[in-house]
């Protein structure tokens, strides 16, 4: 028999009951009417005992909906894939009868990440607990809706108490070292580069050094100075090279491989590490990737930019329409003289490797890492193969075995953009990407009890 959902009179808009089972409703009218037919006591002593039960479950319905209150507080809004997310869950039973048991019933869209929870609560009181998830995947989702049942003593009834409101989280994705991968450095020229170095060089000094007679007096550190009683002078790692665009492919035709293990992933490590890396240098960066969406940063430096490529990276996905040349051909115009350009493609076309030929001519320094497709093709057997130019045969070069070379498409292009002076790299599929130190997992906290018995932090969770 179908559930039948009433809404309690004077209760919150978001609660509601579901009557479980009709049967003592029926049994109620069959007893009036035995006693009616047949009068006797026994028929009275089960009708007081039937609608007892039936006010008692009521009763106690309407105080746990009344009075009954739950919230969820997500402890941060942001992570990076390898952080512990944890949120904190509390429902508050402010009624003279216990909460007998209480379902958390999520609806988040997090991988992996479950928050049903049975709970209780004596009255007049409050219950606490923590769920908590290793974030695995990048990404944007949401955290809710979510609904707390419970039922009254007989369970004749259940109390649904919904929670609508949902809590955006954003998991970004991880920063790898990469030794193996160089990438070229454009050309700044001009006096105005000149000058703009020299006024960021007063800014963004990455280490300091003893005072050389003809260094400017504008870069001397004055707290380094006082801190060891001689002259220390900012030692800026100047600007050498142009601003770096990284183009990333998510052309959904080219794409490789399942979840984790899939070109989509490895091409979104590589941008976000090779950003990170170019970052550092004090060189700007900036980020095209056409998924699903346009994905575009234009260049800039520091850790706010960080984020903001970060973001990007986090939300792209692929399934893009425009094949990776026509990206570089429209693109053209808005790469100036000096520019670095990264390509980092699982395309096994060759175009796009003659439109980069083009750019070399405009002053441009190219260079490219290169998915090897086929090896991710091996953990996806379901995947059709894409038609491709074929590539000519070229003479195989030797690599990092890390960067491994391959008697395939994939290095017929890189030998291609070798004859070309163009820097390429391939990367295949279980490639061992290092993380540059022991993340720092925001969620993560560090206590320790002194003789006292009094609970020290030693660390607490990082902040953006």
């Amino acid at each position: 028999m179908p559930a039948l959902r009433l809404p309690i009179a004077n209760a919150r808009p978001n609660a509601t009951v579901t009557i479980n089972m009709l049967w003592p409703a029926v049994l109620v009218l069959v007893l009036v009417v035995c006693q009616l037919v047949f009068p006797s006591r026994v028929w009275v002593v089960l009708l007081w005992l039937m609608g007892g039960i039936t006010g008692l479950a009521y009763l106690w319905a309407r105080e746990m909906a009344q009075h009954i209150y739950a919230q969820r507080e997500l402890r941060f809004g942001w992570m990076q894939v390898g952080d512990r997310l944890e949120e904190r869950f509390t429902i508050e039973n402010t009624s003279w009868m216990p909460l007998l048991w209480a379902r958390v019933i999520d609806d988040s869209d997090l991988p992996g990440y479950r928050v049903e929870r049975i709970a209780s609560c004596n009255p007049v009181s409050t219950a606490r607990w923590t769920t908590e998830q290793i974030c695995t995947r990048r990404g944007l989702y949401r955290l809710g809706p979510w609904l707390l049942q419970t039922s009254d003593p007989f369970g004749l009834v259940t109390i649904t108490l919904t929670h609508p409101r949902t809590e955006a989280i954003v998991i970004y994705p991880p920063v790898v070292a990469l030794p193996e991968i160089t990438l070229p450095r454009g050309l700044v020229t001009g006096p105005s580069e000149r000058r703009r170095q020299a006024q960021e060089a007063t800014l963004d000094a990455a280490r300091t050094r003893g005072y050389q007679p003809g260094d400017p007096l504008r870069q001397i550190h004055w707290p380094s100075t006082a801190h060891r009683g001689a002259l220390i002078v900012r030692d800026p790692e100047a600007e050498i090279s142009g601003d770096l665009w990284i183009v990333l492919d998510l052309e959904r035709r080219v794409q490789a491989g399942v979840d984790d293990e899939s070109t989509e992933e490895y091409g979104v490590i590589l941008a976000a590490s090779l950003a990170d890396r170019t970052l550092r240098q004090n060189r700007a960066v900036g980020l095209i990737a056409h998924g699903q969406e346009l994905a575009y940063v234009t260049p800039g430096r520091g850790k706010g930019h960080m984020w903001r490529i970060l973001q990007a990276l986090a939300e792209v996905k692929a399934g893009g329409t425009h094949a990776l040349d026509h990206v570089l051909e429209h693109m053209r115009h808005s790469l100036g003289h000096g520019t670095s350009l990264l390509v980092i493609t699982p395309s096994l076309e060759t175009g796009w490797i003659d439109v980069l030929l083009s750019l070399t001519r405009l002053g441009i320094a190219p260079s490219a890492v290169l998915l090897d497709r086929d090896s991710f093709i091996r953990t996806d057997p379901s995947h059709d193969s894409v038609p491709v130019r074929a590539v000519p045969e070229v003479l195989t070069l030797s690599i990092s075995p890390k960067v491994t070379d391959t008697p395939n498409v994939t290095a017929g292009q890189r030998a291609l953009l070798a004859k070309a002076g163009i820097p390429a790299h391939v990367i295949r599929q279980g490639y061992p990407f290092l993380h540059l130190a022991p993340l720092q997992r925001r969620g993560f906290w560090e206590f320790k009890t002194t003789p006292m018995g009094r609970a020290v932090v030693v660390r607490h969770p990082g902040e953006a």
